[in-house]
């Protein structure tokens, strides 16, 4: 089967998923295909929409539903919300490679929640790499003139909502399976996401729900891939190939928009991607000296 066969297509193909998913946000929000839309109501669409492909999901593999831990459930789906709606304002405002960079930021602050949740222990080559990933925010962060970039330091707390949400989501796969998880995220995430629309609510255009199916629909294909990926092989080698996202957002941006990233977005860019997939491979390291 192509999935077990194939996990680093699966990383690949779910990075496409990804990147094409905060692209057509980014497309919503800059008014590109009509009125600009508000990032909550993108991420409203991204959770509504993507309940219904985790419905099709369930339904597809006919998974029984254990006891959902609805407190974790709970917390992990207001931080994925909060991240979600960081990001895609992030896209709309900053430079999409460096608003997707910071997001990619959230595996070094697991690792540091990990620490006080898991109690994980942590060597001091991976708080070298920690360090590195920092100073890559620092120079996406930086100064333009004398003005913070308040957006990307946003993309930052993003980047720790993910980071905490996948801890969480560790303690959850204990007891559920992937598919349970998918459902119920995005069924609590819609409703959370229901919430804020009462204030910045806009009636969409047809092409513009399409874009807000597609927001959905792409990012759960995305998740259901990379889930599938780790499950068949080993997270140091799945990891660097999901990075792909950053160089995807990158391709989409100079075919359709020709942006170009600067160079500091490239050299900010590759300190977290080096961090990221350095730590991936000494966590898996260690998980193998454990079995």
């Amino acid at each position: 089967m192509l999935v077990k066969s194939n996990p680093l297509i699966m990383a690949v193909l779910a990075s496409f998923f990804f990147a094409f998913s905060t692209f057509i946000s980014k497309l919503l929000g800059q008014g590109l295909v009509g009125e600009p839309m508000h990032p909550f109501q993108i991420a409203h669409a991204r959770f509504t929409f993507g309940l219904v492909g985790a419905s099709l999901l369930l339904f597809y593999w006919n998974k029984n539903f254990s006891r959902p831990n609805l407190k974790l459930h709970l917390l992990r789906c207001f931080l994925g919300w909060l991240g979600v709606s960081i990001l895609f304002t992030g896209v709309i405002y900053i430079p999409a490679a460096d608003a997707v960079a910071l997001s990619f930021m959230n595996p070094i602050f697991a690792m540091i929640f990990a620490i006080y949740i898991l109690n994980e222990k942590v060597d001091s080559f991976l708080w070298i790499a920690v360090g590195c990933s920092f100073i890559g925010a620092l120079i996406l962060i930086r100064p333009e003139g004398n003005q913070f970039n308040f957006v990307a330091f946003l993309c930052l707390i993003g980047a720790a909502a993910f980071g905490l949400e996948i801890v969480i989501t560790k303690l959850i796969s204990t007891t559920e399976n992937i598919v349970q998880i998918l459902f119920i995220n995005n069924f609590i995430g819609a409703g959370l996401a229901t919430i804020p629309l009462y204030y910045f609510a806009k009636s969409p255009t047809t092409l513009q729900l399409f874009f807000f199916a597609t927001v959905g629909f792409t990012m759960v294909i995305g998740q259901a891939l990379f889930l599938t990926a780790i499950r068949s092989s080993q997270a140091s080698v799945v990891t660097p190939y999901i990075y792909s996202t950053i160089i995807f957002i990158v391709l989409l941006d100079w075919i359709i928009l020709q942006i170009n990233p600067g160079m500091w977005s490239i050299v900010g860019a590759s300190f977290i991607i080096c961090a990221g997939v350095y730590i991936a491979f000494k966590t898996d390291q260690k998980a193998k000296e454990l079995v």
